[in-house]
């Protein structure tokens, strides 16, 4: 996938953002158009949603239910089919492959994490100690899970045009020792480097910072095109959710009051550093 190809599942997502405003554009509720169309209850609700994939039959009845104009229905067609390209298989579990693709397509990413980093940072070492600890994973899949979240990093150390990416952790994240001491010192320096390029900022809310917006919340907004809404995910230890744009303006001001919380840009490379001396 590159910048110009989104892969399949960033264009299912697409796909159903337009139909969803097609839609709206129509003057049609969910129900209305459900029994329009002729199809089960949920059915459009997921494709909506981008999580199933639009036949050329069922785009044809949309089109045709939405009053939707030749130029669109052109661009929709493209999009359904590209969206049902087949991908190889990821190595991460089924529940999160829609957000690993998320991930290789954005142009911004905002993560918040409470008490560990977040895969799309961690070292091979700190990645491997993570999930040898998770209840969902066999010890066959661990070597070649880890590998995958340590290789997320490289879009955002690439020379030409990364993505943007804003980090907030909570202090407890620098203290926690997965994998023993020298596995978290690897993992800081890897954070530090990250932290001192130009599209990466990273920031910690103290222990002495007091309360914040998002208490227990860990959660990632991964911006695609601008323009366009951006997709809240939220994972839990055996799934995940993706929560649409009503929901994004929600977790946007949570991370902007995170943001206000947290020490500087500055001040939180300078705590790093001492958590790197103390180790």
């Amino acid at each position: 996938m590159t910048a110009t190809d989104p892969g399949p599942v960033v264009q299912r997502i697409l796909l159903g953002a337009e139909l969803r405003d097609a839609r709206e554009s129509a003057g049609l509720s969910t129900a209305d158009a459900t029994k329009a169309l002729g199809w089960y209850a949920g059915k459009l609700s997921k494709i909506e949603q981008g999580d199933a994939k639009v036949t050329d039959k069922d785009l044809a009845k949309a089109v045709k239910v939405y009053g939707i104009v030749d130029d669109r229905a052109g661009r929709l067609q493209q999009l359904a089919t590209d969206s049902r390209r087949r991908l190889p298989p990821a190595r991460v579990p089924e529940w999160a492959v829609k957000y690993v693709n998320l991930m290789a397509a954005a142009r911004e990413v905002k993560m918040f994490n409470i008490d560990c980093f977040p895969g799309t940072v961690q070292t091979p070492e700190y990645a491997h100690a993570m999930l040898s600890e998770a209840v969902m994973f066999s010890p066959a899949e661990l070597e070649r899970m880890s590998e995958e979240r340590a290789s997320r990093t490289d879009r955002f150390t690439a020379a030409d045009n990364p993505p943007r990416l804003w980090l907030v952790l909570d202090e407890a994240a620098l203290h926690r020792q997965v994998g023993g001491a020298k596995v978290l010192l690897r993992q800081l320096e890897k954070v530090r480097d990250l932290a001192r390029l130009p599209n990466v900022t990273v920031q910690v809310i103290p222990f002495d910072g007091g309360a914040h917006a998002s208490h227990g919340v860990a959660f990632s907004i991964v911006n695609l095109f601008e323009g366009k809404p951006g997709i809240v995910y939220v994972e839990s230890l055996t799934g995940s959710d993706y929560l649409g744009r009503e929901h994004t303006r929600a977790y946007n001001l949570a991370y902007d009051k995170l943001r206000v919380a947290a020490l500087s840009e500055r001040r939180t490379i300078e705590l790093i550093d001492r958590r790197i001396a103390e180790l």
